[in-house]
């Protein structure tokens, strides 16, 4: 079981979901739409061409970097993982993966 958490984020309820917030409005400016509202721990999928489990809190499997979100796009759109190579700064990446994911593991409400 997982309670819903951001790397490098505290854990106070408040500044924890004002950082969520911030991050889903910073993906709706770039791709002119909101993610839904799933809060994603683990995605099972293929990037490229390589199937691999990308897990927030973790090291990214292709890009390096820290995964510090999830977002599904909502049905027959991408998902989007965020990540950072250093935890705390402003800068980040994120990448458009494909539609299909095998599979798909929700943070625990």
């Amino acid at each position: 079981m997982t309670a819903f958490f951001i790397p490098g984020i505290s854990d106070d309820a408040p500044i924890l979901e004002d950082a969520y917030r911030d991050l889903r409005s910073r993906i709706e400016l770039e791709t002119g739409t909101l993610p839904s509202a799933r809060r994603i721990l683990k995605v099972w999928a293929r990037r490229g061409s390589v199937d691999c489990v990308t897990e927030v809190g973790e090291r990214d499997p292709l890009r390096g970097g820290t995964v510090i979100a999830i977002f599904d796009m909502s049905a027959h759109r991408p998902f989007i993982v965020c990540w950072q190579h250093d935890l705390g700064s402003r800068r980040g990446a994120r990448e458009i993966l494909g539609c299909n994911a095998y599979s798909v593991l929700e943070f625990d409400a």
